[in-house]
């Protein structure tokens, strides 16, 4: 009995390996630094634009059901600028991804950023308080380079969510 186990545990593990060995088999093209340069830069600002329109939408949306109270529609516009800037950052990336030969998974850029957005939450209750206001005596050079690190965190987590499936096709 001992035998027949020790004879699976071999075929499990020889097919485990055997399937990595197949998938490592198929390359994935270099990385072109231009490429995903175009990805962050330009998903940040999709993102940031994507924040805005989004707002704007969602607060519009408010408006027209009739919300009245203020807090609920700068709930409302966060919940909408989220949404947006995600979507326009992923869609982004994955469109200056995909460019030429080489593709991704959309999927996989969509959770990178919204793991980059988690990080960027936290960098900026970090940096700027935890009500996102800048805190007093911070400079301006501060204030911009921890902003600008917020803005980007999203397109970071994209990019490589995209890059991690990227594949010729």
């Amino acid at each position: 009995m001992r035998a027949r186990g020790s004879g699976l545990g071999a075929l499990a593990l020889a097919l485990v390996f055997g399937t990595a060995a197949a998938a490592q088999q198929v390359e994935k093209p270099r990385l072109d630094a231009g490429r995903v340069a175009g990805e962050a830069i330009g998903g940040a600002y999709a993102g940031v634009a994507g924040y805005m329109v989004g707002r704007y939408a969602a607060i519009s949306v408010g408006d027209l059901v009739g919300v009245e109270n203020d807090v609920t529609r700068r709930r409302l516009g966060y919940a909408g600028g989220i949404v947006g800037g995600g979507l326009a950052t992923a869609g982004v990336i994955f469109a200056v991804g995909s460019m030429g030969d080489q593709a991704g998974d959309f999927n996989a850029t969509l959770l990178g950023t919204g793991v980059g957005f988690v990080a960027a939450v936290g960098i900026a209750k970090m940096f700027l308080g935890p009500d996102g206001r800048v805190r007093a005596g911070m400079s301006t050079r501060a204030r911009w380079a921890a902003i600008s690190v917020v803005a980007l965190m999203p397109a970071i987590g994209g990019t490589i969510g995209f890059n991690s499936t990227r594949r010729s096709q």
